[in-house]
C-alpha cells in the first residue's frame, strides 16, 4: 500500500481542522464576544449551520483515527464504514449552505471583511465556509487512490471498497440537498415531497393543446411524490456550486403517466399530466442513453409503486390475495 496517500489524507485532515478552527474559534468566537449588527441578530446561526459539530468531531476523533493509520495502514477503510452515520452531518450542512451564502453575501464587504482584518486571516469567510463541501468530496478521491495501490499490492480491499461506496453516497446526498436548497419559488413544502431520487439538467419541451413549445434547458428534480422543472439562473462559467434554480412547473407523480418517444428519438421520453382537465405533456430529452435509462427506470419504479398502493386502497382483500400468491 502506498503510504504517501495515507500521509496526504492525514496531513490534509490537520489543515482542514485548522481551517474549521478559523471559523469556530475565529469568526464565531469574535461574534459571541462582540455585539452583532442589528439586522444580523439571529441570522448568525444560519451563517454557520452545524459547522461547530463538524469541527468538534474532526478535531477530537477523525484526526486521531487517521494518525493511527500511518502505522496501521489496513485500518483506513474501516474508519469510513464505522463513522458513516456521523458523516451525514455534512448533508445537514450542505442543505443550509444556500441560505448561508445569501446572508454572507449581504455583509461580506462590510461586517465580515472587518472581522477578517481583525483576525488577520488571508481567506475570506466564503472561502472558509466552502471547505466542508470540498473536504467531503475529496475523501472519495483519496480513498480511490489508496484502493488502487492496495489492489496493486495484492492486499485485501474489502473494507476499502465499502468505504469508497460510503464516500460516494454521502457526498451525493450532500450535493443533492445543496441543489434542492437553491430552488426558489416552489410554493409547496419541499420536505413533504419524499426522498429526492434524481436530479439532472435535461432538455424539456412543454406540449400545450397539442402544440410543442421550444425545448429549454431545465434542472429537473424527481422526488417520490413530485417532479419539479426549474430554470437555471445564469452563473459564472464553471461555478456549479452557486447555481440558483427558479421553479417553473411540476407534475404530481400520482397524476402522471409515461410514454416512449417515437422511433428515431432514442434520447427522448414523454411525461403526461393526467390531472382531469389538463392536456399538458412534457417531452424530455436526456444527454445520453444511460441518463435516459436511469430516469425511465426510476420513474417506472415509482409509478408501479403508486399503482400497487391504489390497488391496495381500492380492493384490499384482492390485493392481499395477489401478494400472498406471489409470495
Amino acid at each position: 500500500m502506498d503510504l504517501f496517500v495515507i500521509q496526504e489524507l492525514y496531513d490534509t485532515e490537520k489543515v482542514y481542522v485548522d481551517d474549521l478552527g478559523s471559523i469556530v474559534e475565529g469568526y464565531m468566537g469574535y461574534m459571541k464576544e462582540n455585539p452583532l449588527p442589528g439586522d444580523l441578530e439571529g441570522k448568525d446561526k444560519i451563517v454557520f449551520g452545524n459547522i461547530h459539530q463538524i469541527y468538534d468531531w474532526h478535531k477530537e476523533t477523525m484526526v486521531m483515527e487517521l494518525e493511527k493509520c500511518l502505522t496501521e495502514t489496513e485500518k483506513v477503510g474501516s474508519i469510513f464504514i464505522r463513522y458513516e452515520r456521523r458523516l451525514y452531518m455534512y448533508v445537514k450542512y450542505c442543505e443550509n449552505k444556500p441560505k448561508s451564502e445569501y446572508i454572507v453575501s449581504e455583509y461580506l464587504d462590510t461586517y465580515f471583511e472587518e472581522i477578517r482584518q481583525k483576525l488577520g486571516h488571508r481567506l475570506t469567510l466564503p472561502d472558509l465556509l466552502i471547505k466542508p463541501v470540498q473536504r467531503i468530496m475529496r475523501y472519495q478521491l483519496l480513498i480511490r487512490d489508496i484502493l488502487k495501490y492496495t489492489e496493486k499490492a495484492g492486499l485485501d480491499t474489502t473494507d476499502l471498497k465499502k468505504a469508497l461506496r460510503v464516500m460516494c453516497i454521502v457526498p451525493k446526498a450532500a450535493n443533492d440537498m445543496m441543489q434542492v436548497g437553491r430552488l426558489q419559488g416552489f410554493d409547496g413544502k419541499i420536505t413533504a415531497q419524499g426522498k429526492l431520487l434524481l436530479q439532472d439538467t435535461l432538455l424539456v419541451s412543454e406540449v400545450v393543446a397539442g402544440m410543442a413549445q421550444k425545448a429549454r434547458e431545465r434542472r429537473v428534480f424527481l422526488f417520490e411524490q413530485i417532479i419539479i422543472f426549474s430554470e437555471m439562473l445564469e452563473r459564472k462559467k464553471g461555478d456549479f456550486s452557486n447555481a440558483s434554480y427558479i421553479y417553473k412547473n411540476s407534475l404530481k407523480v400520482n397524476k402522471m403517466s409515461m410514454a416512449n418517444q417515437e422511433e428515431g428519438e432514442p434520447l427522448k421520453f414523454v411525461l403526461i399530466d393526467r390531472t382531469p382537465g389538463s392536456d399538458m405533456k412534457y417531452i424530455i430529452q436526456a444527454p445520453s442513453e444511460e441518463v435516459k435509462d436511469t430516469w425511465i427506470r426510476e420513474i417506472r419504479s415509482i409509478l408501479d409503486m403508486q399503482g400497487d398502493f391504489l390497488r391496495a386502497l381500492q380492493s384490499p382483500i384482492a390485493y392481499q390475495r395477489e401478494i400472498s400468491k406471489e409470495l
